[in-house]
């Protein structure tokens, strides 16, 4: 797909959102109008009911730079301000907005906000049914904080190969010639109860990824100088993250109706990862300053 192609997917889609809007203020509806990148709606929407209470009409805009593009279609037309809006996107590996009427996450994604050891904490008590006294929850608990720990570790390589490309995407305006799913290549890390194994390094991750950018090893290590000074929780790609925490999730259950070496109980849970954003948006972190947006928009 070429730049040309690109960029009108982008406007089409920008379109589709954008006709939604305007069919919803022809039928004389009123309430908050919401712009969202797309997977991220289950996320906002009981943030939103907590502030809002009137109607409240979210639109999926199908990605970043789409409800960028809405947002730039709607703010073109001084007719639209009696409206109550809100635009909605993560950070990234981007350059920040500094737009005060869209709201930027404060860490990589929203995925970033379900990964805290207190939100995995809730997930036991409320989900899996363990009790903050027990063994079980206890040893959940220590093999979550390990293995995040180590998966931080050992996905900075890769986080930051992914950074440096979109630096150069932002600075140079060329595409990073990379398309990532949500969960790491296979086989770059093997997942066990008790441990993090690494299976890539630089030369693989170029095999994997041929048609993307150059980045020199000189470049590469000034960045991960860079990322050992951060918070790597906030900073790193949340869908590693979150797709980890589930998966130490589903480990956990099948080893409590097996080998119980962590979980005593039996568990019986079904954790479902493509709605695991849904599933889990009740226990996920809301900053303040998304509060602080939400409560700016609504009024």
């Amino acid at each position: 797909m070429t730049v040309d192609d690109l960029r009108r997917a982008r406007e089409e889609s920008a379109n589709v959102a954008y006709m939604t809007f305007m069919k919803h203020i022809r039928q004389d509806k009123n309430g908050l109008f919401c712009f969202f990148e797309g997977k991220d709606m289950p996320y906002y929407y009981n943030k939103v009911q907590r502030i809002y209470q009137g109607n409240y009409y979210p639109i999926k805009c199908n990605g970043k730079s789409k409800v960028l593009k809405v947002y730039e279609l709607i703010n073109n037309h001084r007719i639209y301000d009696k409206y109550k809006k809100g635009f909605f996107v993560d950070r990234d590996f981007d350059l920040l907005i500094n737009n005060r009427a869209i709201y930027e996450t404060p860490c990589y994604s929203i995925e970033n906000f379900y990964t805290n050891p207190t939100v995995f904490s809730d997930i036991l008590k409320h989900e899996l049914g363990l009790t903050e006294i027990s063994e079980s929850y206890m040893n959940a608990m220590v093999c979550y904080k390990n293995l995040r720990g180590q998966f931080l570790e050992k996905t900075t390589l890769f986080n930051t190969w992914y950074a440096c490309l979109k630096d150069l995407r932002n600075k140079n305006g060329t595409e990073t010639g990379v398309s990532l799913s949500d969960k790491l290549p296979k086989g770059f890390i093997t997942v066990s109860l008790e441990n993090i194994e690494i299976n890539y390094g630089f030369e693989a991750i170029k095999k994997e990824f041929p048609d993307a950018l150059t980045i020199s090893e000189s470049t590469l290590n000034d960045k991960i100088n860079q990322f050992n000074e951060v918070d790597k929780n906030c900073v790193f790609r949340g869908k590693y993250g979150f797709f980890l925490m589930m998966d130490i999730l589903e480990k956990l259950i099948e080893n409590s109706q097996k080998t119980k070496q962590f979980v005593k109980e039996k568990v019986k849970y079904n954790i479902t990862q493509s709605q695991g954003i849904s599933q889990f948006a009740q226990y996920a972190e809301t900053p303040e300053c998304l509060v602080t947006y939400l409560q700016m928009i609504a009024n």
